[in-house]
């Protein structure tokens, strides 16, 4: 009797690390949502992780003997190996093909500095991107910064969970936090603009949730500007709260593929305020669901225009407020867990039985 699911196996080289416990999170809720979706799926992630030198240096090699040991000497054979962050994950992938079975189909979810970091690409990487059967782009902004249009493609964001979708709107006036911000604290996410910014929104209550390099700069900001308050790297039923708390939600990316982030605010009825990013052109809509800031070129013009930005979400009138917030919710509800997932499930079907 033929199978009537494919045999899957997902594979990112993302991973939690002590400085960044929720690394990765969305891949491991995308697992269980299939999971729960009836579509069986074995799960390998870089389970080493960490920032030492020594890590560094050795965390590839560790990745893929743990791969090896793990799958390619498996009895199990997978029909489907779906790969998220193509490069260098791919070479993961196609080391199953050439010792395991030479017919399973690729399938890769670019995100982001998978494609930003390895342009122009290098003839191998563009030998491994003819070895995949089906491309998955975050944004469709990303999927043209490939080097080929695939033949079998698709724009689809990796998901939020479906625990957004029974939040309920909160008014203005319900809400503590004026500004809110939660992702990794590292340059690229645009911490430097933060810390410049910091002497204008003084007045206002700023929550920044999450862990990162920059992480101690900012806890000395901190000592200087009481408004600001760090509480860490948060799960996902505490991120849903301060969501709601907060009136407006701030990516500050120089470099973004999608940002879930900005779609779970989104579900949670909470406007953005965004740089001008690949993820931010899908999402942010200027006087819609927040407002986008256009220049990235320069850098004082882009800490004007944010700032002034977030002080017109803050001082909207109310009813403008909430026509805002529930642009958001429609913006974000095509991106909860479970409609991607049952997306996921059907390019499944048409590859194992194509």
């Amino acid at each position: 009797m033929a199978k009537e699911n494919p045999a899957l196996l997902i594979v990112t080289n993302m991973g939690p690390k002590p400085s960044a416990p929720f690394q990765g999170q969305f891949v491991a809720n995308q697992v269980t949502e299939l999971q729960g979706q009836g579509q069986a799926a074995d799960y390998h992630y870089m389970r080493w992780h960490g920032d030492s030198l020594l890590n560094r240096l050795l965390k590839y090699p560790v990745f893929f003997l743990d791969f090896f040991w793990r799958f390619v000497l498996r009895r199990q054979r997978y029909d489907i190996i779906h790969v998220h962050f193509f490069y260098p994950t791919i070479w993961l992938a196609l080391l199953y093909r050439a010792l395991r079975h030479r017919q399973v189909k690729i399938v890769v979810t670019c995100h982001g500095s998978d494609i930003y970091h390895y342009q122009p690409p290098s003839q191998l990487y563009q030998w491994c991107a003819k070895q995949v059967q089906a491309w998955v782009f975050t944004s469709e902004s990303l999927r043209q910064q490939l080097f080929f249009a695939p033949a079998k493609q698709q724009i689809l964001s990796a998901g939020i969970q479906g625990q957004f979708a029974t939040c309920t709107p909160r008014a203005f006036s319900e809400k503590d936090v004026d500004i809110l911000y939660v992702g990794t604290l590292d340059k690229n996410k645009g911490m430097d603009r933060l810390i410049t910014m910091l002497p204008t929104l003084a007045p206002y209550r700023i929550v920044v949730a999450g862990t990162g390099p920059w992480l101690a700069t900012l806890q000395e900001a901190a000592k200087q500007y009481p408004g600001l308050t760090l509480v860490g790297a948060q799960s996902t039923q505490a991120l849903q709260e301060w969501y709601q708390r907060s009136r407006c939600f701030i990516n500050l990316s120089r470099n973004e593929s999608f940002g879930l982030v900005m779609a779970e605010a989104m579900a949670c009825y909470t406007p953005v305020v965004a740089t001008d990013t690949d993820g931010a052109r899908a999402q942010v809509f200027s006087n819609v669901t927040g407002y986008r800031v256009a220049s990235q070129q320069d850098e004082s013009v882009l800490i004007a225009q944010f700032t002034q930005a977030i002080q017109q979400i803050l001082a909207l009138p109310v009813e403008d407020y909430q026509l805002m917030q529930q642009a958001c919710r429609r913006q974000a509800e095509p991106v909860l867990l479970p409609k991607v997932a049952t997306t996921l499930r059907q390019l499944y079907q048409d590859l194992f039985h194509g």
